[in-house]
Formats: structure tokens, C-alpha cells, sequence
């Protein structure tokens, strides 16, 4: 049996011997339980989602000009991950000779990516960064 239906019990069986100053501070006791049930739910609940964002947070590498998650090739926007630590996946725009364009479809920032940058940064990983409709439903 719960708090909750303990301090029901004792609230009916005080009103049963008619004693309206007990049975008021029953009352009061019963709306400040309920109150403390509420707030320990919402504090799971928040305790939840921030560990999913550690775990995440975790998950996440940043490789210029975007961050990726492990296991994951699509590029996430870095300006949602730092700003909002959100992490949503940039769509490919355009690929022309030297560039390539993503768009983020939160905050809506272009991207525009130099196909061959290891030049200016020949020790920096490189990770193959997918073509247009690679990873998507479209792709046959």
C-alpha cells in the first residue's frame, strides 16, 4: 500500500469518529503528500531526460565543420548541439566541383563544406561524409 492511499485511509477513519480539527489536519497532511508525490515524479522525470543528455553528450564527436554521433554518418548541426545541445541531423543542399551545402531544418543554417579540406589540416580524422539520399528512405 502506497503513501498516498495510507493517508486516504486514515483521513476516512478520522472523519468516521467526527473529530473536524483532526480530520482538517488530515486534509492538510493529505495535500502536502500529494504535493511531494508530484514534485518526486517530476524530479524522475528530469533526472531521466538529463541522463539521457549526459549519454548522449557522451555519444557525440565533433569533426569540422559538424558533430556526429557514434555509429551514425549523418552530420549533426553544430550550432543546435552548442547552443541547445539538440541534436539534429543537417540535409544535404548541393554538391558542386568544390563545395558541398547542408541545411539544418531547425535553425536553418547552410553549411557549405569544401569537398577536400585535409589540406589545410592534414592530421585532422576524416570521416566519409554521405551523398544525397545514401541513409535515406528514398535510396534504393
Amino acid at each position: 500500500m502506497g503513501i498516498l492511499e495510507n493517508v486516504k485511509e486514515v483521513s476516512q477513519a478520522v472523519h468516521e469518529i467526527h473529530n473536524l480539527e483532526l480530520y482538517q489536519r488530515v486534509l492538510t497532511l493529505h495535500a502536502d503528500v500529494i504535493e511531494i508525490v508530484e514534485e518526486n515524479n517530476c524530479l524522475r522525470k528530469r533526472n531521466e531526460e538529463l541522463g539521457k543528455l549526459l549519454a548522449l553528450r557522451e555519444d557525440m564527436t565533433f569533426e569540422e565543420p559538424f558533430y556526429y554521433r557514434s555509429g551514425d554518418e549523418i552530420p549533426h548541426c553544430p550550432a543546435c548541439w552548442e547552443a541547445h545541445q539538440k541534436a539534429v541531423h543537417v540535409v544535404f543542399a548541393y554538391a558542386h566541383t568544390e563545395t558541398t551545402g547542408w541545411d539544418c531544418p531547425n535553425c536553418d543554417h547552410r553549411y557549405t563544406v569544401k569537398k577536400d579540406h585535409s589540406i589545410h589540416n592534414p592530421a585532422a580524422p576524416r570521416r566519409r561524409v554521405p551523398r544525397p539520399g545514401e541513409h535515406s528512405w528514398m535510396a534504393s
